[in-house]
């Protein structure tokens, strides 16, 4: 299982790195992974075939055990898998945790952070239950271009990402695709402290977890109040003894409230390309002052 995650991780990486790098607040240092091949060719269909919805694999049970080994990927993007070459509609396939209504956005992003298709699907299980998505995202492109497919789900609280995940692939206005599938993967970023429903106080918040970096083995923490605003921000490391591998992470973050309210405590890890957002955890707590 790690090693399918950490190939996952590399062949996005091999993407990223072949893109240029605009700046992000806060500051990141220069890339210094090695890009490696994406993985081997799954399936290729013609611009005017899609794969067919059975292939995607049976859904396991929701229950899975919560832990750095054992808690599944809230939002488990299996089609397309990173590195894939895609012709438009690209079909974006997987399971996801339960969301307000079952919704969730689908949202293409060229490399340079500008939006080129926002789509929203359905999970296709009951309310409150985890269940498979799928949907044809049409795009339009005149050239290669590197991408980054985000999956995420809205709070409808303040609108805003409650979790993110996302896969790098190369869209091409036309010729053969080549679509490789992803694999069933543990949570990219557990928050374990502070626990949903926590009433924190003081101006200070203990955030600590476990995760994987994509860049520089570095994460930010946000706070949000109950408007979604940010009252709190950090940068962190992952302990982790070599780029690409998951670690355990912990952090005291300051933040500013006037009152007492809802407020949600995120897990970012950011991309030196596309909008700088390639995974968010998350979890809802209440802030005093």
């Amino acid at each position: 299982m790690k090693l399918a995650r950490v190939t996952t991780w590399l062949a996005l990486l091999s993407i990223l790195a072949a893109c240029s790098t605009p700046s992000l607040e806060p500051p990141l240092p220069a890339p210094t992974f090695t890009p490696v091949p994406p993985p081997p060719v799954a399936s290729a269909t013609s611009p005017l075939e899609a794969p067919s919805p059975t292939t995607l694999p049976e859904v396991p049970s929701p229950t899975a055990p919560h832990g750095p080994e054992g808690s599944e990927e809230a939002i488990l993007i299996l089609e397309p898998g990173p590195g894939s070459r895609l012709t438009s509609p690209a079909r974006v396939a997987g399971i996801a945790d339960p969301t307000f209504e079952q919704t969730l956005v689908v949202r293409i992003v060229l490399d340079e952070g500008a939006e080129l298709a926002i789509q929203p699907v359905t999970i296709a299980a009951d309310i409150g239950q985890r269940g498979t998505f799928e949907g044809d995202v049409p795009f339009t492109v005149s050239e290669e271009r590197n991408a980054l497919i985000q999956v995420y789900d809205l709070s409808a609280r303040d609108g805003g990402i409650i979790h993110l995940a996302s896969v790098g692939v190369i869209l091409i206005p036309e010729g053969s695709q080549e679509i490789m599938l992803g694999a069933y993967q543990p949570e990219a970023i557990i928050i374990d402290q502070p626990t949903p429903g926590e009433v924190i106080s003081g101006g200070v918040v203990h955030v600590e977890g476990f995760g994987l970096a994509s860049f520089e083995q570095t994460l930010i923490i946000e706070v949000r109040d109950v408007e979604g605003n940010v009252v709190g921000s950090m940068p962190i490391i992952v302990n982790a003894p070599d780029w690409g591998i998951p670690g355990p992470f912990s952090a005291d973050v300051p933040y500013v409230v006037a009152a007492e309210g809802p407020g949600r405590i995120l897990v970012i890890d950011p991309l030196p390309v596309f909008d700088g957002l390639g995974h968010i955890s998350s979890v809802e707590i209440t802030l005093t002052p």
